[in-house]
Formats: C-alpha cells, sequence, structure tokens
C-alpha cells in the first residue's frame, strides 16, 4: 500500500547538518533535455518562471534542504545557458547550503543520470578507498529539472521517509489517479477502462541505493533497455520501489500552459510566507 508522506513541521529536523547525518543522500537533476513539447525558443529548463528560471528555482529548493551531501546537475556539454551558483543568486539571501557540481548529460536521461552518478563515484574514487565505499552505500536521489513546485520542507519529509522505511528498492513520489482512465488504440478509439484503484501517476523526486540504482543503470543502457524514469530501470530488473504520495503542485512543466500554472503557485506561496 503506498505511503502517505509523515507530517512534520517544516523545522522539524532543522537543527541537525546534513553532514552530521547517516546515510548520505546525493542529489541528482537531469537537465539536458531540450523540451520540445514547450516549443520555446531555448531550453524549457532555461524559461523564465519568476526573476529566476524553472530550472533556478528548482535548484534553490535543492539547496535549501538539510539532508543532500551534494546536488550535481546534467547539463548537455554544449549548452550555453547554464550559469553556476557562484554566479546566480538562486536564493535571494546568497545562502547556499549544498555546494552544485555541473556533470555532463547525455543521450538520454538514463545516460544524463548515470554520468552524474559515476562522476560521484570517481570523485570518491581518487579520494580514497574508504570514501567510495561510502558512496556506494549511501543514496541517489532523482528529481526532474521542470519540477520547480515543492518546498524544502517537504522534499526533506521524502527523504527521511524513505530513509525510515529503508526498502531495499527505495521509493518515488506519486500521486493516485483521480480520473477515469481509459486505454486508447492507434486510431484514437477507447479499447478499455482501467481499474484507477491500481493507477498512480509517477513524480519525482525518486530515490534508491545508490549502488543498486548505478548497477541497474549500467545494465540497461548496456541492454538499450526502454527505460524512462529510475522507477522503470529497477522494474525491467524485477525490483519495485515503494509509493510515497506526493503533492499536485509537484507537477511537471510540460507544455506552455503549465508555465503559468506553475507562476501561479509560487504566487499563492508568496502570499502564504
Amino acid at each position: 500500500m503506498p505511503n502517505d508522506l509523515p507530517l512534520q513541521s517544516p523545522d522539524s529536523h532543522r537543527s541537525t547538518s546534513h553532514k552530521e547525518r547517516s546515510p548520505r543522500v546525493y542529489g541528482i537533476i537531469p537537465a539536458a533535455g531540450v523540451g520540445a513539447r514547450m516549443e520555446a525558443s531555448c531550453p524549457k529548463q532555461y524559461l523564465m518562471l519568476t526573476t529566476h528560471t524553472i530550472l533556478e528555482e528548482t535548484l534553490a529548493v535543492f539547496q535549501k534542504s538539510n539532508r543532500l551531501a551534494g546536488l550535481y546537475v546534467g547539463i548537455a556539454k554544449e549548452d550555453p545557458y547554464f550559469v553556476l551558483p557562484e554566479e546566480a543568486d538562486l536564493d535571494c539571501s546568497g545562502t547556499y547550503r549544498t555546494a552544485i557540481h555541473r556533470t555532463e548529460g547525455g543521450e538520454s536521461r538514463a545516460e544524463t543520470v548515470f554520468n552524474a552518478m559515476d562522476f560521484i563515484l570517481k570523485s570518491a574514487k581518487a579520494v580514497s578507498e574508504s570514501e567510495y565505499e561510502a558512496v556506494l552505500k549511501s543514496w541517489a536521489l532523482v528529481h526532474d529539472a521542470a519540477r520547480p513546485g515543492l518546498s524544502s520542507a517537504e522534499l526533506d519529509q521524502f527523504i527521511e521517509a524513505v530513509l525510515t522505511d529503508n526498502h531495499p528498492d527505495g521509493g518515488i513520489m506519486a500521486l493516485p489517479a483521480q480520473d477515469t482512465i481509459k486505454k486508447v488504440g492507434s486510431s484514437n478509439t477507447i479499447e478499455k477502462t482501467l481499474n484507477r484503484d491500481h493507477i498512480w501517476l509517477a513524480q519525482t523526486p525518486q530515490m534508491m541505493p545508490f549502488e543498486l540504482l548505478y548497477t541497474l543503470l549500467a545494465k540497461c543502457l548496456k541492454e538499450n533497455a526502454p527505460v524512462t524514469d529510475e522507477a522503470s530501470v529497477l522494474e525491467y530488473n524485477e525490483r519495485f520501489p515503494k509509493v510515497y504520495r506526493g503533492y499536485t503542485h509537484n507537477f511537471k512543466i510540460t507544455y506552455p500552459g503549465d508555465l503559468e500554472l506553475m507562476r501561479l503557485h509560487f504566487k499563492g506561496r508568496e502570499r502564504c510566507e
């Protein structure tokens, strides 16, 4: 049965630094795509959402997290838009809690995530064997660049829930389907109605044991497996993460209308603050 996230106050675990916590959690944001469905003049993650871009707002959420040991952003090799946080004030206070590292994006999401994980491992190996082993025993948390709607508190609550359950295959955020779900054929004709009681809409973040995800990603890439997110990487290998109830405001900006909806969410959040 999918788990609801535990009810906690946003500041319930702010007194402890992520450096004092175990196990480690590494954040990975694949941002090498072009977002063709947005029909924009630049990759959608670089569209202005507020006074900052979509990607900057997403990074700000992760930088303010108390739980991440590092943040790795997969960027296309020839990307002219990405600016490291030293040159862009993501959080108007100018305070950054989590260091950001740029890694090279690939031709697919799976390759971009794998490259980031490989970079983390090789960097650890260069330090010491014990550091390398510590990374293998850590967790990897992957989040879409175009999902800026989460708060840092909601992110940290999800991380704590997954760590507390300690499921061997990790967990993902998702929402139960509310509408009637139709299976449609190639001619846009309804074939059948699916039982929505067992249909959940996958979101991110998706969080798995580091070594498990790294190993299975390598296998999927070698076999050219048709995987679309980290959960499907595990499913392809007969491993099954848990589901944790996500948030309606954690939607992915995919089409032009989504951008305005996210702006409305940010305006509403500002009023509440």
